[in-house]
């Protein structure tokens, strides 16, 4: 069987759009800069078909949940982090990972890349506020429900010669999705044709949902609460109905559903963050393509041309993004390197859109903000009074959000 189609979806929060250096951070209700969220789809040759089936899995980025911002300048392509306020409960960090557990549900895995060690503290301040937020809010949540913090120097680690960026990363993506898991759409379980036609009937129907729910934990925890007002006897009834159609199955895998959700974020969630994404979805990749029966084993060749495909996706994503976001495409050496390409060249492609960044931040970002607010704001003005255009007109829509 051949894999019909990959796809790799993009969506950008528009409650806290911003460009690099003029938001950071998080806002009073929990909204944080450059809140990206990337689904990776997998369809196979059958999709669309009642044999079709069909994997996806999803991971976001997003600015470091805290009160601290940056003063872009023209004499310093590196300003100051600020940290402009105190919250001693951390209550807009708790309103973000609330709305993150609303969002995809539990377990909350945060990975933060950002440095350690610094000979002037930047990232590092950073760094030890995130920590104290997550160690707070850790103590007053259930312990279902508390974060998973993952702190890993990105640079310090990428500095030694010897260093494996991709398989230290694939190793956390791989414990992260022993939490999530993933969606798998399941092969689907071919009913004979019975006595009282039971798919020409609602009670057929529901007891078919059931059995769906049955084999999945996640939902039978929806299901439970909505049959305490049927009778003993139609629960019964229905119960057996069930327990038929379990019989005249035809074996089939079950569906799988991802609980949870990884959050990785750098200090602008651009360059080191898309190496981590690249590795969560080759790690994800490997599990979806053996769930869906396409390979024997759930792992894919770091060296294999399926991995080079991918690699040149999240490519292409991270320099859209940074290009929205920074102004120039993402600075990034280990996929060159790991593509062959020469380091001289890498080097100085690197350089210039260094140079690209910090003209874009100095000079142009104050109006295409400008920008941003007017559009966002006019959006949100006709959504709020109803005037949001009908389906059918000609009309310029926004393509970001969730």
């Amino acid at each position: 069987m051949l894999v019909h189609s990959y796809s790799l979806l993009c969506k950008l929060c528009v409650f806290f759009i911003n460009l690099r250096y003029l938001k950071r951070g998080v806002n009073d209700r929990g909204r944080v800069a450059n809140d990206v969220e990337t689904e990776q789809i997998i369809l196979d040759e059958e999709a669309g078909s009642c044999k079709g089936k069909m994997s996806s899995v999803v991971q976001m980025r997003g600015s470091i949940p805290l009160f601290w911002s940056q003063e872009a300048s023209r004499f310093s392509p590196k300003p100051d982090i600020i940290l402009q306020r105190y919250d001693p409960t951390y209550q807009a960090t708790k309103l973000h990972f609330e709305d993150l557990a609303k969002r995809y549900g539990n377990p909350i895995i945060v990975l933060n890349l950002i440095k350690t060690v610094e000979k002037r503290p930047r990232e590092m301040m950073l760094r030890r506020e995130f920590a104290h937020a997550v160690g707070y809010l850790n103590a007053i949540l259930s312990e279902e429900n508390q974060l998973k913090f993952i702190h890993w120097d990105f640079h310090k680690f990428a500095k030694s010669k010897s260093a494996n960026v991709l398989a230290v990363l694939g190793a956390v993506a791989s414990e992260a999705l022993d939490l999530t898991s993933f969606y798998y759409s399941g092969k689907p379980s071919l009913v004979k044709k019975g006595a009282n036609q039971l798919n020409r009937t609602s009670t057929g129907r529901d007891a078919s949902l059931r059995d769906l729910r049955g084999k999945s934990g996640d939902l039978v925890k929806i299901g439970s609460g909505s049959e305490n007002s049927n009778s003993l006897t139609s629960r019964e009834r229905e119960g057996d109905l069930s327990q038929q159609i379990k019989t005249d199955n035809c074996d089939g895998d079950p569906p799988r559903f991802q609980s949870g959700v990884l959050r990785t974020n750098c200090i602008d969630c651009l360059d080191r963050t898309n190496v981590a994404q690249y590795a969560y979805g080759l790690a994800a990749l490997g599990r979806q393509l053996h769930a869906m029966g396409l390979t024997d084993k759930p792992k894919v060749d770091p060296d294999s041309s399926i991995a080079a495909a991918l690699m040149d996706m999240y490519q292409s994503m991270g320099d859209a993004l940074a290009q929205q976001y920074g102004g120039s495409a993402a600075h990034n050496t280990v996929f060159p390197e790991r593509q062959g390409k020469w380091k001289a060249t890498t080097q100085s492609r690197e350089f210039l859109k260094s140079i690209k960044r910090y003209y874009s931040n100095a000079y142009t970002d104050g109006e295409k903000q400008d920008a941003i607010n007017l559009t966002i704001s006019h959006f949100f003005f006709f959504k709020i009074f109803g005037l949001l255009p009908t389906p059918g007109r000609k009309t310029c829509s926004l393509g970001v959000g969730f």
